[in-house]
């Protein structure tokens, strides 16, 4: 994670967090500088078994977003097409739409993060 303190050092202004799992959190409390911000989107099934102190101690702002908020999704948008957010370490795969049934079933199963269909 050596390339989210480039630049002062501090970490990133702000993380969107739309994994689908819990543990993304604690890698977005470690990323993100002092008063920055972190927006959960997605969420998981998984409990968390570490501390959210780290949000208190950096003064951190933390906002949860139903997927469905169309001002966050502009602002996803927005970043994914100015290059600022690279989801690339997410993505697990790309199938066409017709094998969609074996994209959801790696993620259901757990063998990867996220899915992505192409016509």
């Amino acid at each position: 994670m050596d390339w989210a303190k480039q630049g002062d050092g501090l970490g990133v202004d702000g993380v969107v967090d739309a994994a689908g799992i819990s543990a993304t959190l604690k890698t977005a409390m470690q990323i993100v500088r002092p008063a920055g911000w972190i927006s959960k989107v997605g969420w998981g099934q998984q409990p968390m078994d570490f501390s959210l102190d780290p949000i208190v101690a950096k003064n951190v702002r933390l906002q949860g977003s139903f997927s469905h908020n169309w001002p966050i999704w502009e602002r996803v948008l927005r970043l994914l097409g100015t290059g600022k957010l690279d989801v690339q370490p997410i993505v697990g795969g790309i199938w066409p739409i017709a094998e969609w049934h074996e994209a959801f079933e790696k993620m259901h199963s757990g063998a990867i993060a996220k899915a992505v269909l192409k016509p």
